[in-house]
């Protein structure tokens, strides 16, 4: 089953990462018009939903078998099922695409379906390994602890999730109520994502010879599980969960119950670390960490300002982060951080389980590629961001700033990288899984 896992993995990551290519297109100059303008926020949806949601959470599953030693048999179709019908509604431009946050969603039976189905057996796969999660908490195995605590955020995200239905309130206004429907459970979402990221960097650095003991450290798991099991409780605490309250509350919680323990584990992790430029786990570590830094820098430049004014003068509003392509910069560092490290690790993988004798020189390129393309990409929105530029904007027609043209040009420029990285990634990747039960050389 494990195998089951990669392959799905990837493909939602493959079919995710060639929407992101149609969404950069009719985001640069010069070439927006091949996109329908239509098309754009479905191709935008379906890259978040398959290349982010269904590739982490798919990923993260298999992550959580291997921890564990079992195997998920019955939440892996149950998955496959969502993919395939969130991949087929984005695909065909079907339904109307709303641009919520979390889980963009496309007004459709079947993309309703797809989610519901797929987040069953992500839900399903949470609560199987349970008992292990309890048992393996206080685990001074990084690994396996964080894979404790991801099971029991992930549980909390489903109650989360629970208790917002009531709230989503009326469909009449479609954008807020998929805001409030996600927002509380994909605040906790993004804890599990940060939890997993942990796993990666700790699993890479293992791989590279250097296996470490959390000791006290474990006890940070604490802010994690603290902040999030609030958020549970946000839709039957405010009477909107996506208030300025509520909104204070969940951006306070990324920058101290997400951000400092994260930081902790940072610092003892480089301070451990060798680097092999030869080698692609400690290649993948290094360039994974500069595009959380990169993110992270671009969230705390935005948050900061709004959070001291209003620690300052409460009366004048809560305003977060500015919306503009600054917060797509942000996320986009955080998550493809993630990414390219969940990728090495499939490297690993493929190699311990013998699909390959050896790794070549490709996944080396590979990461390199993706990694240098996705600082270009989330530059040239940050930059762009600095003069407003809106975000999930078709087109460049909102502006003549050159400035602005040329920081789109260079998310351009940093997508074509990107893309190809991917592209690389995926296609020897289905090569090597598809060539089940022959020892293949690395190539």
């Amino acid at each position: 089953m494990k195998r089951n896992w990669l392959l799905l993995s990837i493909i939602s990551l493959g079919l995710g990462g060639f929407l992101a290519l149609v969404a950069a297109i009719a985001r640069t100059p010069a070439i927006y018009k091949l996109v329908p303008p239509g098309y754009f926020y479905h191709a935008i949806i379906g890259h978040v939903d398959l290349a982010i949601v269904g590739f982490f959470l798919t990923f993260t599953l298999l992550l959580w078998q291997i921890t564990f030693g079992k195997e998920l048999k019955a939440p892996f179709y149950f998955s496959l099922m969502g993919i395939l019908f969130i991949a087929l509604v984005s695909l065909l431009g079907i339904g109307k695409g709303v641009s919520n946050n979390y889980l963009p969603t496309i007004d459709h039976p079947l993309f309703w379906l797809g989610a519901l189905i797929f987040f069953f057996g992500f839900w399903m796969g949470a609560f199987f390994f349970l008992r292990e999660a309890e048992e393996k908490i206080f685990s001074q195995d990084p690994k396996e602890h964080l894979s404790s605590v991801a099971v029991i955020l992930s549980i909390f995200m489903f109650l989360a999730f629970i208790f917002s239905i009531p709230k989503a309130g009326s469909r009449d206004e479609l954008y807020l109520f998929y805001e409030r429907l996600y927002w509380a459970p994909g605040h906790i979402h993004q804890f599990i994502n940060g939890t997993m990221l942990l796993y990666a960097w700790y699993f890479l650095l293992e791989k590279q010879g250097i296996r470490l003991s959390l000791k006290r450290l474990r006890y940070l798991s604490f802010l994690f599980l603290a902040f999030s099991f609030f958020y549970v409780f946000i839709p039957i605490v405010f009477s909107d969960p996506v208030s300025d309250q509520a909104r204070r509350l969940t951006d306070l919680g990324y920058a101290i119950g997400l951000g400092l323990p994260i930081f902790f584990h940072l610092y003892y992790l480089l301070k451990n670390y060798k680097l092999d430029t030869k080698n692609i786990y400690s290649i993948a570590l290094l360039i994974s960490v500069s595009l959380y830094l990169l993110g992270v820098f671009i969230a705390y430049a935005g948050l900061l300002p709004s959070i001291l004014a209003y620690l300052v003068n409460p009366g004048g509003g809560y305003m977060g982060m500015a919306s503009n392509l600054s917060i797509p910069a942000h996320y986009h560092g955080v998550i493809t951080s993630q990414t390219l490290s969940f990728m090495s690790i499939a490297y690993a993988l493929f190699l311990s389980y013998g699909y390959i004798q050896r790794i070549s020189k490709i996944p080396i390129v590979q990461a390199y590629l993706y990694g240098v393309g996705m600082f270009l990409f989330v530059l040239g929105l940050f930059f762009a961001g600095l003069r407003n530029a809106p975000r999930k904007t078709y087109g460049t027609a909102f502006t003549e700033d050159p400035f602005v043209l040329l920081s789109l040009s260079l998310m351009g420029v940093g997508t074509l990288l990107a893309v190809v990285g991917g592209v690389v990634f995926v296609i020897y990747s289905l090569i090597v899984l598809l060539k089940e039960g022959q020892f293949q050389k690395s190539f």
